[in-house]
């Protein structure tokens, strides 16, 4: 965190302590929900979050700038109005990123996510949620190493609800997911929801804004 005091290993002529594991700074490779959501977050702050609604954490210094939400999309060229967006075109950008994840496809995942999108990842371990602010790149880690867990291969979404803006130029979607992972020769089911905001940038949907809520280890 930029603005937060470092400690210089001496505080009043006294060396400071080491700060404790319990702070939530991750610098190894965190483990969710069995193995379904791992991020490989080195320099990320994984902090509680607030339970009196007092707002999100405070990002590394990697993740300020998404932290600050999104950049103004590019103006379109009077030439090249954007077309609005359609019910049409949400089912067919649903439509691609189920088929990229069902393939573990990064890159076609990552296709549909806009550079500068905010991408949030909550975990939830019974009484303990925790929130993280990726980057772009850091989502593309955690993907690689989510779609890298074995698998069923039964990824599948439900319980999809879609509020289009009333200018017709963004929407909300929300919806669940479930996956059947394999681990010591045993499966579990593991659930998760997932929030985009999508937006049209010239004439295609893209995500600007994720977040995903997935379950902690329940072992």
């Amino acid at each position: 965190m930029d603005h937060c005091h470092r400690p210089t290993g001496k505080e009043n002529g006294q060396p400071t302590p080491k700060p404790n594991d319990s702070s939530g700074r991750v610098r190894t490779t965190v483990v969710i929900g069995l193995g379904a959501m791992v991020l490989i977050a080195v320099g990320i702050s994984f902090v509680p979050r607030l339970q009196n609604g007092g707002g999100w954490p405070v990002a590394s210094s990697r993740a300020v700038r998404s932290s600050q939400g999104p950049l103004p999309a590019t103006p379109p060229s009077p030439s090249q109005p954007e077309s609005p967006l359609t019910t049409e075109s949400i089912e067919a950008l649903l439509a691609d990123l189920d088929q990229a994840v069902q393939r573990k496809d990064v890159e076609a995942v990552l296709r549909l996510i806009a550079p500068d999108a905010v991408i949030v990842i909550r975990m939830k371990q019974g009484p303990h949620h925790q929130t993280a602010l990726l980057t772009r790149e850091d989502y593309r880690k955690a993907l690689a190493a989510e779609f890298a867990f074995p698998s069923a291969n039964d990824f599948s979404r439900s319980h999809t609800t879609v509020s289009p803006a009333s200018d017709e130029r963004s929407a909300k979607i929300s919806f669940k997911t479930t996956e059947t992972l394999r681990h010591a020769e045993r499966e579990f089911t593991v659930e998760g929801e997932q929030t985009l905001i999508v937006t049209m940038r010239g004439d295609k949907p893209v995500i600007v804004s994720l977040e995903r809520d997935v379950p902690g280890d329940p072992t």
